[in-house]
């Protein structure tokens, strides 16, 4: 991961200030290379060393260039100026302005700093690095890029010897290829472990890299991605909502796994597609390849329609142990009640209410068309009755399969955070 390298900062800074750690073994020699002109004054114990002019010094596999470099050894002070450049291996460290202070054992970038390995960048206005907890904090528009990810944050704080980030502020997190976005308060990564957690206000966005234009939405109090075997997991915590296309949702939680694609909506899970809502104790929806093709409810599920906006208080409604919904271009094709299946429906004839039919069966049969019931069949043990408009008028409220609910507070698609107030340049490419 990016970052393991920035313990070249400590280095660039020990360079000059001769104060180091406890350490096992010798120290490695500091060698000055260049200097332009040395200049010093005060006792050897208590005074000052200036290096001025193309200065280079070297300890190991480490080389630090600059401009200027003052050495208060009675502070226990050093002090990089202009164009720091700090290479170990194929890390390299640019800064204008370095400071180490031997006292507090922290090296200080406050003027701007940029880390590179390879594919891996970190830049901010601001670093500042622990020798003793190998602990490093970048401040202000802190952007991370390597080859799998890039981060955006107010302030990004990465601890050497667990291997992890943690980012704080305006949080904006991509993929490499710019389909997937999340943001939120707070982001934890760990390579070792592939997972990254979304706190606080977390959000994500999925685009089609094929082109589709739909968008998946996804919000939540946490985002959790994992890794198990090479596949992708995804999860979110606590006041989930979802949208994509026509679909809506709310639960108390999910699980998405792109392999083989399914997404697992748990804990009083609602959605709405279409004009209809459907409840159960699990909703599982069927995603290959990011197409919905299947939405099923689980354990006293039904599906609830409203019949007539003229009529707000009638709604059709099928339920059974199990309901399944076939989809088709995120519109409900065909609807499957198993196992103690009932349903009512509400009759209308030119726009005129003529009561409700109810029934049981092993398994009703519905067809939609334009998101409305229209065919419906009974298989299976039916049983039926007929209630006259007479008997229905002004108690419609009455008439409720069990588990029966209807909300409005559906979500709806959110506009993408971007970091630092940069503008999106296609859809899933900010």
């Amino acid at each position: 991961m990016f970052m393991q390298y920035l313990s070249a900062l400590l280095l660039c800074v020990v360079l000059l200030s001769q104060q180091t750690l406890p350490q096992d073994g010798p120290q490695l020699p500091i060698v000055l290379q260049h200097a332009d002109s040395i200049v010093g004054s005060g006792p050897m114990e208590s005074g000052i060393r200036e290096f001025l002019g193309n200065v280079r010094f070297t300890q190991g596999n480490v080389t630090v260039t600059c401009d200027r470099a003052v050495h208060n050894v009675g502070s226990n002070r050093a002090d990089l100026y202009g164009r720091v450049i700090v290479k170990q291996g194929a890390a390299t460290i640019f800064a204008p302005f370095i400071t180490y202070d031997g006292n507090t054992y922290q090296a200080d970038a406050t003027r701007g700093i940029k880390v590179v390995e390879g594919a891996s960048t970190i830049t901010s206005r601001k670093g500042y690095y622990s020798t003793q907890t190998h602990i490093t904090t970048f401040i202000d528009s802190v952007v991370a890029v390597d080859d799998s990810v890039r981060i955006w944050a107010d302030t990004l704080v990465y601890d050497r010897n667990a291997d992890t980030s943690v980012a704080h502020g305006r949080v904006v997190v991509s993929d490499s290829s710019g389909n997937a976005w999340l943001t939120g308060d707070h982001a934890y990564r760990n390579p070792g472990s592939q997972r990254l957690q979304i706190n606080g206000n977390a959000a994500a966005w999925q685009w089609d890299p094929h082109g589709d234009p739909d968008t998946m939405y996804v919000a939540a109090d946490t985002l959790l991605m994992t890794k198990d075997k090479g596949l992708n997991r995804y999860e979110a915590l606590s006041g989930v909502r979802l949208v994509r296309g026509a679909v809506s949702a709310r639960s108390d939680s999910m699980v998405y796994v792109p392999e083989p694609g399914r997404i697992d909506l748990l804990g009083h899970p609602i959605l709405w597609s279409d004009s209809m809502l459907i409840v159960a104790d699990t909703i599982v929806a069927d995603v290959p390849e990011r197409t919905l093709t299947t939405l099923t409810g689980r354990t006293k599920a039904i599906l609830v329609s409203r019949t007539d906006t003229l009529y707000p208080d009638r709604f059709d409604q099928i339920g059974g142990d199990v309901v399944v919904l076939s989809i088709e271009q995120d519109t409900v094709r065909q609807l499957s009640a198993i196992g103690n299946a009932q349903s009512i429906t509400f009759r209308t004839e030119e726009e005129r209410p003529e009561g409700l039919a109810k029934a049981a069966a092993d398994t009703i049969r519905a067809n939609f068309e334009a998101g409305q019931l229209s065919d419906v069949y009974w298989l299976g043990g039916i049983e039926g009755e007929h209630h006259p408009e007479p008997v229905v008028a002004g108690r419609a409220e009455t008439y409720r399969l069990p588990g029966f609910l209807w909300r409005d507070d559906r979500p709806v698609m959110v506009s993408p955070i971007l970091p630092f107030g940069q503008k999106p340049a296609s859809a899933g490419n900010p």
